[in-house]
């Protein structure tokens, strides 16, 4: 409990002395200025919740925690959107520490109920092209007027959003060969990455990711399979599996840790036999 006061105090320090400031609208803007103002209120909620509740029983303290974490993920909104670049990063990273603090505590006095267990879950919805975040209506390209996979998670400084694109209603051998998947896969919906300021799509960047192809070469594709995108405990590894082309293979897994908006492929799998449970994957390539 100390340890999580100490950390909000800290980053209400880094909040009262940052400029105020804006990013999506303009560093400078009036509609900035005011969402950083109500930025620092949301701060002294929080601070007041988890204060007011340090030697409360786990009852009380289970719907403070609650609330708390709900305040704190808006919090992070606001500081994505409007700090100075300059100060964002290490504003972000900060109220991430209260977040992730605040989350331990929270399933430290409010376990869950007998018989339960907690999982992360990851929303999916599917929407279309008038429904999405302006930002990336300019940038995605390729929906063809369906409902569309979409995702919208907290990954390392900002967001991590999948959209679904149309599957290839006829693959050519080509195409099998450098995705490195079979086409009755490549026919499903597939997906683009991007990862974005804040949940509003601000600043969108197209994810690469590096794989070998199904003759054994290295390539990259800037498509991952729709319901196949998993995030690391962590928020800086995605990772993905999927039937692929290759002759013997039955099954790949990868992993890529993004860094100043690039994927590195750190980890590439690949199983010959996925009658069994569970599969037994080959290492090719290890740079955790």
């Amino acid at each position: 409990m100390r340890r999580l006061l100490l950390i909000a105090a800290a980053t209400f320090a880094l909040f009262s002395f940052a400029a105020p400031a804006a990013f999506a609208v303009d560093p400078n803007s009036a509609a900035c200025k005011a969402e950083m103002r109500a930025a620092r209120q949301k701060m002294d909620d929080s601070l007041r919740l988890i204060s007011g509740v340090q030697n409360a029983s786990a009852a009380e303290k289970c719907p403070a925690y609650s609330r708390s974490l709900g305040i704190i993920n808006e919090l992070r909104e606001n500081i994505a959107r409007c700090e100075q670049p300059k100060a964002r990063n290490e504003a972000v990273r900060d109220v991430d520490d209260v977040l992730d603090a605040t989350q331990t505590a929270y399933e430290k006095w409010c376990p869950a109920r007998p018989g339960m267990v907690r999982v992360r879950m990851t929303e999916v919805t599917h929407i279309t092209r008038e429904k999405m975040p302006k930002p990336l209506a300019a940038v995605h390209k390729c929906d063809d007027g369906a409902p569309m996979y979409f995702t919208n998670e907290r990954f390392d400084l900002g967001r991590l959003i999948v959209l679904g694109c149309p599957g290839i209603r006829n693959p050519t051998a080509a195409e099998t060969v450098a995705r490195n998947a079979r086409a009755e896969l490549l026919q499903k919906e597939q997906a683009r990455l991007y990862l974005t300021r804040d949940k509003d799509g601000d600043d969108p960047q197209r994810l690469t990711f590096p794989i070998f192809a199904a003759d054994g070469s290295e390539t990259t594709t800037d498509m991952l399979f729709a319901d196949r995108v998993n995030i690391g405990d962590k928020l800086d590894l995605i990772s993905s599996y999927w039937e692929p082309a290759k002759d013997g293979v039955c099954r790949v897994h990868a992993v890529w840790r993004v860094k100043d908006g690039k994927a590195a492929l750190v980890l590439w799998q690949e199983a010959t036999d996925c009658a069994g449970r569970p599969t037994e994957f080959k290492t090719v390539l290890d740079r955790r």
